[in-house]
């Protein structure tokens, strides 16, 4: 964990922080029940469909996340992090978008 996640909603900090195959387990306390979640150019939407995509990412995939800056508003987290891994093209800067409502994460888009 890094000194930015600080502060944070707690969503976001365990987002940041869990291992994916944690996060996939724990969706419903991370994410809004219709939240939507963009990555890698697919769109999930719903509970089940982000549980899949987390389950995916540790199936196939190890990574770390490192925090590099934070700036954050009402109800928006913007992240720029680093991801490391077993995966194609690692490591890989990206910026993260989370929007957070009643202490879920209600939208995150990953872009690079």
């Amino acid at each position: 964990m890094t000194d930015h996640v600080a502060g944070l909603p707690e969503c976001v900090t365990t987002y940041l922080t869990a291992p994916f195959a944690e996060l996939a387990e724990r969706a419903d306390e991370v994410f809004a029940a219709d939240a939507v979640v963009r990555d890698e150019g697919g769109t999930y939407q719903g509970l089940a469909s982000v549980h899949g995509w987390a389950a995916n990412l540790a199936v196939h995939f190890t990574m770390n996340c490192t925090v590099r800056s934070v700036v954050t508003g009402p109800g928006i987290v913007l992240a720029n992090v680093t991801y490391d891994g077993n995966f194609p093209g690692s490591p890989v800067d990206r910026y993260l978008h989370f929007s957070v409502a009643e202490g879920r994460i209600t939208a995150l888009t990953s872009s690079n």
